[in-house]
């Protein structure tokens, strides 16, 4: 026979070993069904399969309730279950083993006392009622036998709810585990989504401004192609203009010079006279000069002479009065200056005292500032890492464009050297012309003598010999100007060659330049292809991001139904466990050894709702669902992801915090929260106070800028600088009826409160739309004047080569 001590040993173990496997199969259940289940599992369905079994059978003893209501409370307290307490949930285990194993050993001990008993003592009629062997004795012992098994059965009844009431919990668990996953995913998705509508942003903005910079530069060719054509017609009118007048000034020239050396013999004359007078005036003035010093040296001997004359005179007297100024001057400054010292030595006392004061209230004020500035800078130091990167990227971007205006401009400058020696050649070419016509003209003259010497000598052949050294010279020249005329017909063909090949050049250039232009408007409709794509996927990802927030907040009011049912669920339970430990007296009808033993079992047990005095969660139940939670949280933590964790740590929290309510919080929970809500409002009241005065500095500023701004837009016209994004900034702004700018200077109409935090930021996002613009046109204008220097540049170098070769 094994003692009861044994017994109990073995009771615990196995029951130990019972509580483990069941919850680690419970874990592993739980895991197969969330990995099967799918995120689009509808919620309304899942609650209805879920059923909450009634408990048919009032609540009869202490034992089962305390355990269920441990049971319940700590599957409640599933997030908030805490590592280090897995030795006293070992201790608690063996505490409800005891509790639970006492009424089975001592009704195995009945029994064996029965059963010898019945083997020791025959059945006997009679006897006294004290006695073992008697008919009454039997009588209790059935007694006890009878309700020992009412217990089993009502343990047995208890044992299913909890398996009911475990396998929903379970279910829950990972509804809400099923729910986290979803709230997880949409918020990825949500970010997704606004990350590309950033990116779309961006690039929407990047391809505007590229586009107009195209825009631009393709105008800005167009109007330089017109301005060269222009000059280019505007030079050869010039250049025969400028012929004209050249003749003319040559004329003018020669007679000029004539009347030029006429004047310049008058001239020398009149300068030889001139510088005579000089040198008779500077003889002159020497002497003045002479003269007058010796005047002044005497005039000032004179005046030392008189003063030295009265200062010996007044000596005597001035002596007495000046003793006795002394020493008047000398007491009074004496006294002055003592009345001074004590003065100014009490200011200098009281002065210090202010100042160290006000240098303690300094040193706080500057040790609190530090700490803010330091911050500030922090920040400031990423934004202008991040504008330096921006910065740089735009720079290389501008270098390439420039670079490719520059390479546009020698093109064009080449183009316009072609032209001008082109216009050189053709008047060579007309130079040439007019000198082959006056040979022509001469050729025409030398065979009408040739003809008219023909007739002389058939009239004259009897002065043959006379003329014929004449004719045989006339040959001579004539063969001359042959070769000459055939020279000439020779580089006159040369010439015709030259001026096909430069016409030939001018069409390729011509081609190429047609070329460039139909590739960048070419470029221009692919550059809005891609605008209108980009538009199109923006509208794509915004309708998708709408469709994605309202099923987020769908999810969202599930969710708070699904909360809200738990609730009345647990607020059910209590008032369940409220009628029980009511109802926590045993019944009349048990036996006085049942009586003792739940006696003593409710002595062992805790206080209800699994919480001791102090408030503290009890240990019986908790570790046992803190080991099934710790098990289940062990298996998905390698593969969960930051915000994952973030919301199962906010859902444990908020399921901490019902509990908490449900508990009633305690004073130094609520002290301990109003405390948090103050220092939360005194740093939002120093950032409020700190965005107010940043507003009204800003403000100043711009009120200090604005007339400079006033005169610069003031010279141009309105019109002109003004675009389409302008009006759209007007139109928003009429909404806001007087308009949100007005506010600055005069405050909202109807509304005698002072600026605030909002209106502060909407006046500041809209003043940095104005500067974007404003920094754009500046920009505009700047590469409009660089353009306008360079060409500048190129005509005053044409009209010094015109010029030199004139």
């Amino acid at each position: 026979m094994s003692t009861p001590e044994d017994k109990m040993e073995i009771s615990a173990d196995s029951v130990q070993e019972g509580a483990n496997p069941v919850g680690q199969v419970n874990e592993s259940n739980a895991g197969d069904e969330v990995e099967e289940k799918q995120p689009n599992l509808q919620l309304q369905s899942v609650a209805q399969d879920v059923v909450i079994p009634k408990v048919e059978h009032p609540v009869e003893e202490l034992i089962e309730a305390v355990l269920t209501q441990k049971s319940i409370a700590g599957q409640q307290l599933v997030g908030t279950a805490v590592a280090n307490e897995n030795e006293k949930s070992n201790q608690s285990l063996a505490m409800k083993a005891e509790v639970a194993l006492e009424a089975t050993d001592n009704q195995i001990d009945n029994t064996e006392n029965l059963q010898q008993t019945n083997i020791s003592t025959p059945p006997s009629t009679g006897g006294t009622p004290s006695s073992p062997c008697t008919p009454r004795s039997q009588v209790d012992s059935l007694s006890h036998i009878e309700c020992l098994a009412q217990i089993e059965r009502q343990r047995q009844n208890y044992e299913q709810q909890l398996e009911q009431l475990q396998t929903a919990l379970a279910q829950k668990d990972n509804m809400i585990t099923l729910y986290q996953r979803e709230n997880a995913i949409l918020d990825k998705e949500k970010n997704a989504f606004r990350k590309e509508k950033e990116l779309a942003n961006k690039e929407k903005e990047s391809t505007v401004i590229k586009f107009a910079m195209k825009e631009k530069l393709l105008i800005d060719a167009k109007k330089e192609k017109e301005t060269v054509e222009k000059q280019l017609a505007d030079a050869k009118r010039e250049v025969k203009n400028v012929s004209v007048r050249f003749q003319a000034l040559n004329e003018e020239k020669s007679r000029m010079s004539y009347i030029i050396d006429e004047k310049c013999n008058e001239v020398r004359k009149y300068q030889r006279e001139c510088e005579k007078l000089k040198t008779d005036y500077s003889h002159l003035e020497s002497k003045l000069k002479y003269h007058a010093n010796k005047l002044n040296i005497e005039i000032e001997q004179r005046m030392v002479l008189e003063r030295k004359l009265e200062e010996e005179r007044n000596a005597p007297n001035k002596l007495e009065e000046k003793a006795n100024e002394n020493l008047k001057m000398e007491f009074e400054a004496n006294s002055i200056l003592l009345k001074h010292e004590i003065k100014s030595k009490t200011d200098q006392i009281e002065h210090l005292q202010r100042e160290l004061n006000k240098s303690k209230e300094d040193v706080k004020s500057l040790q609190e500032q530090c700490s803010k500035e330091i911050l500030e800078r922090t920040d400031l130091c990423s934004a202008l890492e991040k504008l330096q990167e921006e910065h740089n990227s735009l720079q290389n971007a501008y270098s390439e464009e420039m670079l490719n205006s520059a390479k546009l401009r020698c093109q064009l400058d080449e183009l316009q050297v072609l032209k001008t020696q082109n216009t050189l050649n053709e008047e060579k070419i007309i130079t040439l012309t007019q000198s082959a016509d006056e040979m022509k003209e001469k050729l025409q003259d030398n065979e009408q003598d040739l003809r008219q010497l023909r007739e002389r000598e058939r009239e004259l052949l009897s002065i043959n010999k006379e003329i014929s050294e004449s004719i045989v010279a006339l040959q001579n020249e004539i063969c001359l100007l042959k070769s000459k005329v055939q020279g000439v017909g020779a580089e006159n063909d040369i010439l015709k060659k030259e001026k096909l090949e430069y016409d030939s050049k001018y069409n390729q250039l011509l081609e190429s330049l047609k070329n460039e232009a139909e590739k960048k408007l070419e470029e221009r409709q692919l550059f809005a292809k891609h605008l209108s794509e980009k538009t199109k996927l923006y509208e794509v990802t915004k309708s998708k991001l709408e469709n994605v927030e309202g099923d987020f907040e769908a999810t969202k009011h599930k969710h708070a139904t699904v909360v809200k049912e738990l609730q009345r669920e647990l607020q059910k339970y209590k008032k369940s466990m409220a009628h029980a430990t009511t109802d926590n007296h045993p019944p009349s009808h048990y036996c006085a050894q049942c009586k003792s033993i739940l006696s003593s079992a409710e002595a062992n047990v805790p206080l209800t709702n699994g919480f001791d005095e102090n408030g503290t969660a009890s240990t019986a139940k908790q570790n046992r669902t803190h080991s099934r939670t710790s098990s289940q949280s062990s298996q998905p933590s390698t593969s969960r992801r930051p915000s994952e964790t973030s919301e199962s740590e906010t859902m444990a929290s908020s399921v901490t915090t019902i509990q908490q309510d449900l508990q009633g919080p305690s004073k130094k929970h609520l002290v301990d929260r109003i405390l948090r809500l103050q220092q939360a409002s005194a740093r939002q009241t120093e950032k409020i106070d700190f965005l107010e005065n940043h507003s009204l500095s800003l403000v100043a500023e711009l009120q200090k800028k604005s007339k400079v701004v006033q005169y610069y837009m003031l010279r141009d016209q309105a019109g002109a600088l003004t675009s389409t994004r302008s009006d759209q900034n007007k139109s928003e702004l009429a909404k806001y009826g007087n308009g949100v700018m007005s506010a600055i200077y005069n405050g909202i109409k109807g509304d005698t409160k002072s600026m605030t935090l909002e209106l502060s930021l909407e006046i500041n996002k809209k003043l940095q739309a104005v500067l974007e613009d404003t920094l754009l046109k500046n920009i505009t204008l700047k590469e409009n004047l660089d353009v306008l220097g360079l060409e500048v540049d190129n005509l005053t170098r044409k009209l010094r080569l015109m010029e030199s070769r004139e």
